[in-house]
């Protein structure tokens, strides 16, 4: 059976996408995925594993689409100097708390956040810590309550791993 040049294409095209995305694969399997960096809430005491955001892309593209994140599972947005961070939930399907840290990694604010299903980004809440923050943790809705954080609580950053 003889293929048309549109069809060899096509089939080339799809070959290349497969070599990507098992590469992709392959090189996250090797490295053990995202960095990983264990966060402890002071005084409870109690740990998390977060996965680090550190860069622009990292960090704009944070828990997106994402259908679950596990009690102990965590992402840390990390920044080069302290400012008023936003954030938002667009495309983010999981109820959330962001918890602001300073440059001594005190909690300096704390805020739920609403997953937002809208088709245009501008229609979902910006979420803007009411101090200055160089760290941002996102954690579930309900992990701040069940562990009693509490606002001028302490963490302290395991290695990176």
């Amino acid at each position: 059976m003889r293929q048309t040049k549109a069809e060899r294409m096509h089939l080339r095209c799809a070959q290349a996408l497969t070599a990507s995305v098992l590469l992709l694969f392959s090189t996250a399997l090797s490295f053990g995925g995202p960095p990983r960096q264990r966060i402890t809430f002071l005084p409870s005491g109690v740990s998390v594993l977060a996965e680090r955001a550190a860069t622009p892309e990292e960090r704009a593209r944070g828990l997106m689409l994402r259908k679950s994140l596990g009690d102990s599972e965590a992402m840390i947005f990390c920044f080069e100097e302290s400012s008023y961070l936003t954030f938002w939930m667009y495309h983010t399907l999981i109820p959330l708390t962001v918890i602001f840290l300073d440059e001594g990694l005190k909690i300096v604010d704390m805020q739920h956040m609403a997953p937002c299903l809208a088709k245009e980004a501008d229609a979902c809440p910006v979420y803007a810590s009411r101090a200055r923050a160089r760290y941002a943790i996102e954690v579930n809705e309900r992990f701040v309550g069940k562990h009693r954080i509490r606002m001028g609580d302490r963490v302290a950053l395991g290695e990176v791993r």
